[in-house]
């Protein structure tokens, strides 16, 4: 997907890093001096925070996933095992009374078995959802570092450089990278 002036829009978290990333080498020679060079570096910083916690939040999200999706496993197998334990009974000419009950319990395993995994992977995109929107604050807070230090350097040389076009993210917001 590109923008309208040709350069590609971002979708991804890793990506709106890798742009800023760009942005701050791009902009190096401005921030060349003094507390400008400790500035790009605290922002240089910042963004590798922003991919170690990605990344640790990505591994989470997929062990809670890979866990829900074992419970759900075992339980299958588990319902499939008082099932094969039913039929076998009902082989061996015991009344219809007790594989009814078998099949009944083996439904209700099942059932049981697939709300914990859709518990356990709800949790598991509640807590996703709350590190990526800690994350999305994060990465605005460092964007709005960057563009102040852009007009503020931008007002001392007497230099403006024209602003790029704005990005549209996802949820339909506007971003200037």
């Amino acid at each position: 997907m590109t923008s309208p002036v040709g350069t590609p829009v971002p979708v991804s978290v890793a990506e709106y890093l890798n742009q800023l990333e760009a942005l701050l080498e791009s902009r190096g020679s401005m921030f060349g001096f003094g507390r400008r060079a400790a500035r790009s570096e605290e922002a240089r910083r910042l963004v590798q925070q922003l991919r170690d916690a990605l990344s640790k939040t990505t591994k989470r999200a997929a062990e809670a996933q890979a866990e829900a999706e074992a419970v759900l496993r075992r339980a299958q197998d588990e319902a499939r095992r008082i099932l094969l334990a039913a039929q076998e009974r009902a082989r061996g000419d015991l009344e219809a009374e007790v594989v009814r009950g078998a099949e009944h319990e083996a439904k209700e395993v099942r059932e049981q078995a697939r709300r914990d995994a859709e518990e356990v992977r709800r949790g598991a995109d509640e807590y996703a959802l709350g590190v990526f929107q800690r994350l999305d604050a994060e990465v605005s807070r460092v964007q709005a570092a960057v563009r102040r230090a852009t007009m503020i350097l931008g007002e001392r040389t007497g230099t403006r450089e024209p602003r790029e076009p704005a990005h549209r993210l996802d949820s339909g917001k506007m971003a200037s990278v």
